[in-house]
This record gives C-alpha cells, structure tokens and sequence, in this order.
C-alpha cells in the first residue's frame, strides 16, 4: 500500500511547554558538548550558525504519541495493541504478543498478509515487518524565538536508609518558549486518523507529558496546530476521504479496509480544490482542532 498514494494529511504544530520540560540528553555534563551544563542537560543540536540549541527529538514525540495511542486502543480492545517487546513463548498476563514474532520469512511474504497479521496500532505506526504511516520531524525552536531555561536542584533517596543515595545534581529545564514541527501520516483510514488525533488532543489538553520528571509535574505542554492540509488522489466530495473510500475493490479486499461508505465524513465546510492532479484543503487555528475532534470518535468503531 505504501507504493501508493491515496490520501495525506501535514499537521503543522507549535508546542508550549505548561510545566517545565526536559528531553533529557544522552550525555552527562562531564562529555556533553559545553561542559558548563547541568547534570542532566536537554538535548541538543548545532544550528548552521554553529549554536547550539535545545530541540525536541521527533522520536521522542512519536514515542509518547504511540504509547498513549496504545493505551487508548487497548482501552477499547485489549487485543488492539501488541507487546512490542514480548514473545509468544515468554508472554505473560493478557497481552497481545508481538504482532510478528511467529511469522518467518518476513522478507518473502505478502505486504498484505503482514498488514493484516498487525494489531490496530502497528498498521498506523509500524513494526519489524512494515512502516509505519505516520512521520514526524524533529521540533525545533523558530528563529526568532528564545527559549527560557531553568536550573533544578534534586536528589536520589535510598528507600531503605532514608539517605540521600545519590546528589544533589542538577536538572536543564526549558520553562518557556516554542517548538515547531510537523507530523505527515499517509493511507490512511478515518479511524486511524482518528486515534492518532484523541493521542495528540490528550497531549494538548495537558493529560499526557512529555520527557523526563512526569511524576514530578514536568513534561506538561499546549499544542497549537498552525496549519492541517489535506490530499486526495480523487475529490473526497464535502468533507474528508480514507483510504478505504479511495482504494480500489482489489487493494480493500487485499487489506482489509473499510467499505467506502464507512470511510468518509461529511464536512461540508470543508472545500477541496484541485492542484497539480490532487485535491487540497487546509485549515488553521482553532479550525484544525476542531477537525481533529470530530474525527476523534470514527476509531473506536474501526478498532
């Protein structure tokens, strides 16, 4: 299905840290890049101007993305979402095992029997066998904005002694500014845009965190969705198409997709307009929120 283009939504996003935020970086003060910076320093990157500066890695977004995407699934229908990391023979409590580890010759089978052998959440973000529809860059700090940081002081106490087992040491956190990226998600069907959205609502609304400390209040951001577009591969009418609408009868049988009339929402505000052979509508501001909201109840009758 990937060697196909049927449908794409581009979320461009700008996040606000709540609370204090840390992303934590690999490496300790002592073989950090500036030695100058707290024990557990944000990560960062060098711009082309040669400075250095705190970022959000996309990975680390999609990380809390899919795991609150999971949990929601499994909320639903516990067998929704595989353990990741658990195998067949080893697997414990109720959990679906890893969607692949029974399948051999992974290179030599079907696309289709792979997607289908997948739980919900690894046909929307990926496994060993096949990739994943969403994408997401790294979020960096605009040009034109400084981001504030602060310095924590902390340590680790031993449950057993009541001492301090560890510290004090020091923590980088960025208690004010903005981060911009942009997540892109392909083929997809209604619901699973839909899941992906009540994750991202979540997050915004304050009752996900991000990065290190969750427990201690940090990690707590707004998300602002400065621009939502949209592309068909044919006009989807009055509203939104997915893939299960716009694929041929071959590749929704092949893939299990949704019957066409299953897979559309009618929006009558929203309008498409064709640009170099697709069709394209964008929304902004609190426009796209509400988008996302009401696709946010189509996946709980996909999963």
């Amino acid at each position: 299905m990937h060697g196909r283009l049927y449908n794409q939504v581009e979320m461009k996003m700008r996040i606000r840290p709540v609370t204090p935020l840390l992303i934590k970086s690999g490496q300790d003060a002592a073989t950090a890049l500036d030695p100058t910076l707290p024990d557990m320093n944000f990560v960062r990157t060098r711009l082309r101007t040669g400075e250095e500066v705190p970022y959000i890695p996309g990975s680390s977004f999609r990380g809390v993305l899919r795991s609150h995407g999971e949990r929601l699934v499994r909320t639903v229908k516990e067998e929704g979402a595989c353990n990741l990391f658990g195998r067949k023979k080893e697997q414990k409590g109720t959990l679906r095992p890893n969607c692949i580890e029974h399948l051999d010759g992974l290179d030599k089978r079907p696309a289709a029997e792979i997607y289908n052998t997948s739980c919900y959440t690894c046909r929307i973000f990926g496994n060993t066998g096949i990739a994943g529809r969403v994408q997401l860059t790294d979020f960096m700090p605009p040009e034109d904005n400084s981001l504030f940081t602060g310095v924590r002081h902390g340590v680790a106490i031993d449950r057993i002694t009541g001492a301090v087992a560890h510290g004090p040491f020091q923590l980088e956190t960025v208690t004010d500014g903005y981060f911009d990226g942009t997540l892109v998600m392909r083929n997809f069907t209604l619901g699973q845009l839909g899941l992906v959205a009540a994750a991202l609502l979540d997050m915004a609304d304050g009752l996900v965190a991000l990065g290190y400390g969750k427990s201690r209040g940090l990690g707590r951001v707004e998300i602002a969705w400065q621009k939502l577009s949209f592309r068909f591969c044919t006009d989807p009418g009055a509203g939104l198409a997915g893939v299960g609408a716009l694929a041929g009868p071959n590749v929704r049988e092949q893939f299990s997709l949704p019957a066409p009339e299953e897979d559309r929402l009618a929006l009558p505000e929203l309008v498409t307009a064709r640009r170099g052979g697709f069709w394209e509508t964008s929304l902004e501001g609190m426009a796209a929120r509400d988008c996302l909201e009401q696709l946010v109840p189509l996946w709980t009758a996909e999963v």
